[in-house]
């Protein structure tokens, strides 16, 4: 299995590094103190408000308020700040700026975006390497956590040392459950997929388990994002019942745009104990996703798959495109050189149980014509199609060509559309 995406998620928030920080650099919150608990993707100067347009979302900025001179110029900024979903500012204070005006504090503090201030005195270069060099370290570790991961689905790798990387973060032995993420993005949606990780991570607090600074709408559990094969991988320890309904809700909110452009496809896996599932864990939650991807559904749950768990845990696709012709190849020979629907009708028949009568109605045909064909479909196949046993063959073909079909269309297929399943 190949990375085919370069870089793993940064889990290092606001809070964590300002706790860490905050007497080296003098830093003080001045509103916003709420909204902390945000990932923090890079550190950036920020002197002109026109490159928070070129900011990928999540950044954290830090500024002297030169232009601090300029009629609300701070307050817009903030503002602007806040709804590119930046991470917070840093206002170098004692120079251009001696004082941060009550409207822009009184902002930040209703909309939960962090405000924090640091002395003129105290070095801005000091502060962005030091929290650049921390932002790095973070990716290395969150590294070592997503190879450990990738060990583990892939069933290979030290036991011992993937345990020891794992076990600093998960409870081993607790439930386990994967969330299979795929997107179909081109090159320049590359920006806004990594923006919508960061919104994915957001949703979570910090899996070290300090709430000082996090908010209550926050999944308070151990989890990790891992990036694998064309999938982003979501893996969560001991996650509560209450939250079923809302997480792929919040998750479709994170991934909107893609939602929207009907690039998103989620396959969520069942819960299992233990670490030692993870690989089971991994290969549902994907065999879910590959059903979304190939009947373009947002949202699939394997549990609910029923008999598409063992069509979509296939991986060569051609064993189950050869037993498809192998069924339906004479009968679908027959409709092309006679320009026939038998097809259709065979379809029908299954899906009504072997009644005529529903048949007729179902394809609008006369209840004498639809006995005449069955009789010429049954000579075609070589079988009586007497009893479920002898249709299930058939039923499985279509389940099949159901896939294909719609794999190659790429549309939505609604779930009453599913009448094979």
């Amino acid at each position: 299995m190949e990375d085919i995406w370069e870089g793993d998620i940064v889990a290092i928030r606001f809070w964590e590094i300002y706790e860490e920080t905050k007497d080296t650099f003098l830093l003080r919150i001045i509103a916003g103190k709420a909204g902390m608990d945000t990932v923090v993707s890079w550190v950036h100067m920020l002197e002109d408000e026109t490159i928070v347009s070129r900011f990928h979302g999540e950044e954290l900025a830090i500024t002297t308020g030169m232009k601090a001179d300029q009629p609300d110029w701070l307050l817009n900024l903030v503002k602007e700040m806040h709804r590119d979903e930046c991470a917070g500012i840093i206002i170098n204070t004692g120079m251009y700026l001696n004082e941060i005006p009550a409207e822009v504090i009184e902002w930040c503090e209703e909309h939960r975006f962090p405000l924090l201030e640091m002395p003129w005195e105290i070095s801005i270069t000091g502060l962005i390497q030091d929290y650049c060099m921390r932002i790095i370290d973070q990716m290395q570790s969150e590294k070592k956590v997503s190879n450990a991961f990738r060990e583990v689905f892939q069933g290979r790798g030290n036991v011992t040392e993937v345990k020891q990387i794992l076990e600093q973060r998960f409870d081993m032995e607790g439930v386990f459950q994967i969330f299979c993420i795929h997107v179909k993005k081109s090159a320049v949606e590359e920006v806004d997929f990594n923006h919508a990780a960061f919104k994915l991570e957001n949703l979570f607090g910090l899996w070290k388990g300090k709430i000082a600074y996090t908010s209550n709408k926050k999944i308070n559990i151990s989890y990790g994002l891992i990036r694998m094969e064309d999938s982003l991988v979501l893996v969560l320890n001991n996650l509560e019942d209450r939250y079923d309904k809302d997480l792929p809700e919040l998750i479709l909110q994170s991934f909107a745009y893609f939602k929207e452009k009907r690039q998103f496809f989620l396959g969520i896996g069942p819960r299992l104990m233990n670490a030692g599932s993870l690989p089971l864990c991994y290969k549902r939650a994907r065999t879910a996703m590959k059903m979304a991807i190939g009947t373009g559904r947002d949202v699939v749950y394997f549990k609910e798959m029923g008999f598409y768990q063992l069509l979509f845990s296939i991986d060569d696709t051609e064993i189950l495109t050869n037993y498809a012709n192998e069924i339906l190849g004479k009968l679908e020979k027959y409709d092309r050189e006679h320009n026939a629907t038998y097809i259709e009708t065979l379809r029908s028949y299954i899906k009504n149980d072997r009644s005529l009568l529903r048949v007729a109605e179902d394809t609008f045909t006369h209840r004498n014509t639809v006995n005449y064909r069955m009789q010429n479909i049954k000579k075609i196949l070589g079988s009586e199609l007497n009893d479920s046993k002898e249709m299930f063959p058939y039923q499985v073909a279509f389940y099949i060509r159901d896939i294909e079909r719609k794999a190659q269309m790429g549309d939505y297929i609604s779930e009453s559309n599913w009448y094979m399943g």
